[in-house]
């Protein structure tokens, strides 16, 4: 196994080892009674929760002294960078909660014969109706609308309609194949956009693959589903913004460094764009962001794959992941012989 491959666990496919220590920085898993029990009949101690780790304020010094003794380490966005490992001898699983490693440094964790996984596609539903939820609220100015008759106005906003207008996805994993048949649903066309084209889902989908800078000339509402990579920050910049429809809708509910945020709202601000919703940011808590000040950008606080149905699966498939990695040996090889 690849060192950021996706792990799917069965349930009971494994039992850690009496005694394990695990720091647990997911608020999905900690925050849910079934898991933590679960993880407390299997003997896994939990030496650190979120809580603790945010009362430690950003203390490298403090955090790497906790991380000292802990055999897994289950995150979200956190870092984990190579002076972590270093600082955690005994650490051998990473679980990384939700889709991409990009937090993770997978070179360091190779090194180490540190096991690192994800949850990929298992949110993928829940975030595609998040992304359509901004599309509709930037589109339709509702939260505009909402906040005028909460100040005792009664105005008319005029929204953008989406039947007979055109979907941009820029990525086509999971989530993006997810938000198709809603766009579809609204009598949308959709375009999308990857790294390998595929006819044979194109069809399937009935969906057509255009490269990216036809997609943004393309499209009346474009909503942004590519990881984080070297390549693919600041994806969207100046120079494609310039390319979308006057008046068009951008959405982003995959990392905020895709985006030249400073471009993104000088468009905004000229008018060019019509609309924005954002799930994250380049920063987050985005402090001081030109974009909150805004009147058509809607935001959440990175909030798109906090559903009922998504939160209860996620903590339960974190925990078969968990015990499966705690009792898997650290020192097994894969077929490239990095630890898997």
């Amino acid at each position: 196994m690849r060192p950021d491959m996706t792990v799917r666990s069965e349930p009971g496919a494994g039992a850690a080892r009496p005694g394990a220590k695990v720091a647990l920085l997911s608020r999905i898993v900690g925050g849910n009674d079934r898991a933590l029990r679960r993880l407390r009949e299997a003997g896994v101690e939990v030496v650190l929760d979120l809580p603790g780790y945010q009362a430690l304020g950003g203390d490298m010094r403090r955090w790497h002294a906790a991380a000292r003794g802990i055999d897994a380490l289950v995150v979200g966005l956190q870092p984990v960078d190579r002076a972590l490992i270093d600082a955690a001898p005994r650490l051998r699983y990473v679980l990384r909660m939700g889709t991409g490693v990009d937090n993770v440094d997978l070179a360091a964790a190779g090194e180490r014969g540190v096991r690192v996984a994800n949850l990929a596609g298992m949110n993928a539903d829940a975030v595609a109706e998040y992304a359509f939820a901004l599309l509709l609220a930037a589109a339709k100015r509702v939260p505009e609308a909402d906040a005028s008759v909460r100040a005792g106005q009664w105005r008319r906003f005029t929204g953008r309609h989406l039947g007979g207008r055109t979907l941009g996805l820029v990525g086509f994993g999971d989530i993006g194949r997810a938000m198709v048949p809603m766009a579809q649903g609204f009598g949308m066309d959709v375009l999308v956009h990857r790294r390998t084209p595929d006819p044979e889902a194109d069809a399937r989908y009935g969906v057509r693959t255009v490269p990216l800078d036809d997609l943004l000339a393309g499209s009346d509402f474009v909503s942004l589903h590519a990881p984080l990579t070297e390549q693919t920050k600041n994806l969207i910049g100046a120079r494609e913004l310039a390319l979308m429809r006057p008046g068009a809708v951008f959405v982003n509910t995959a990392r905020g460094e895709l985006v030249d945020e400073a471009a993104l709202a000088a468009a905004l601000a000229r008018g060019h764009l019509g609309a924005c919703g954002l799930d994250v940011f380049a920063a987050e808590p985005p402090g001081a962001s030109p974009l909150l000040d805004l009147p058509r950008v809607v935001v959440s606080p990175h909030n798109g794959a906090y559903s009922d149905q998504a939160v209860d699966a996620m903590a339960a498939a974190a925990v078969d992941a968990l015990l499966e990695g705690l009792a898997r040996p650290a020192d097994l090889p894969d077929e490239q012989g990095a630890s898997a």
